[in-house]
Order: C-alpha cells, then sequence, then structure tokens
C-alpha cells in the first residue's frame, strides 16, 4: 500500500510538471541572458545627446548590421571607441577616432573578432565624446551581438531591446520605430 501510495504521487507530480512545461517560453541562452533592459542607451551631458543600442544583428542583410553610438550636432568628435569582452579581457575591435560625418561603415563594429571569427552574446564598449568648447565626456556600457538562428527567437519578445535603426536624429532613442529585423528572429 505504501509504494503504491508513492508510485501515485510521484506520477502526479511528474504531469503535473510535464503540464505546466509546455506553456513555458522559451529559455534565454547563456550568451544572451543578461541583453536588453539592464543598461542605459541614451546618454545626455548638458546639450550632448548620444545613443548607443543594446542589441545588434549582425548577419550583413543591411539590417542592424554594425555597432555605432548616434550622437546629435554638439557632439563633434568620438575618441578611443573599444569594444571588448564582457570580461574586460579580450579587445573586440578598435576605433582610434571619429565623428558622425563618416560613413558608418568606416566607425560601426561589424559583429566580428579580430580573427575574423563572429562574436555572440554580451559585451562592454567605452568611448569619449567632445562637444565644440572641447567638453569631455566617458560614456560605457553593455550591449549584445545577436547571431541569428536558433537562440535568436527569444528577441521577438524581449523587452528593452533597442537596436540601431531605432536612433532618433538626435542622438536619441526613437521607440517608435520598430527593429527592422524581418529575416534574423
Amino acid at each position: 500500500m505504501k509504494n503504491t501510495l508513492t508510485l501515485i504521487m510521484l506520477f502526479l507530480i511528474t504531469s503535473a510538471q510535464i503540464c505546466s512545461s509546455q506553456g513555458d517560453p522559451k529559455v534565454v541562452s547563456q550568451e544572451y541572458e543578461s541583453c536588453c533592459g539592464t543598461q542605459p542607451v541614451e546618454f545626455s551631458y548638458e546639450k550632448k545627446r548620444i545613443y548607443v543600442p543594446n542589441v545588434f544583428t549582425p548577419n550583413k542583410d543591411g539590417v542592424n548590421d554594425y555597432f555605432f553610438p548616434v550622437v546629435n550636432d554638439v557632439v563633434t568628435d568620438v575618441w578611443g571607441f573599444a569594444v571588448y569582452s564582457i570580461e574586460g579581457d579580450t579587445m573586440l575591435y578598435q576605433k582610434p577616432y571619429f565623428n558622425s560625418k563618416m560613413p558608418v561603415q568606416e566607425y560601426g563594429w561589424d559583429g566580428l573578432r579580430p580573427d575574423g571569427s563572429r562574436y555572440k552574446g554580451a559585451f562592454r564598449y567605452k568611448m569619449r565624446v567632445d562637444d565644440m568648447q572641447a567638453n569631455k565626456h566617458i560614456v560605457e556600457g553593455r550591449a549584445c551581438a545577436i547571431i541569428c538562428g536558433s537562440g535568436s527567437e527569444v528577441f521577438q519578445i524581449k523587452s528593452g531591446c533597442f537596436f540601431p535603426v531605432q536612433a532618433g536624429k538626435d542622438g536619441t532613442l526613437d521607440k517608435s520605430i520598430a527593429s527592422g529585423e524581418k529575416d534574423c528572429f
């Protein structure tokens, strides 16, 4: 009787777990766990405005392929734009200097490591922005490189994800603009 009762309890627990797990959302892979919503994407210093997306999809489809800051016309130059691993021990990309009048392909990071392999997941960035009065500010934070395919579909519903294409004209985030990602998720 005691064994029968134990078997019945075990069956009920197992059945409940199976039924409850059928409606669970997809599990976020470890590389994407800290992506979206954890870091600011807009920075303001006096009249300077800087928007830095927190995700991008370097899949060469022409949408959100580069990681880069978007600045307003008060910011004249960006110095020491650096992207490095989340641990901070590996430099992934570095651009000593650029200004927003240059084509993004000349200063944006394309998601490739120095050895040419693709980077996936969270990373850190840092840069110095200068204005017309030679005031200098450091901008730093975290973002994510999303590799399209298995595991990326979670970004269809993940909140707090802001893409390069969502940059406003004045160095701010424009939430009214959709991510533009059709092929990735």
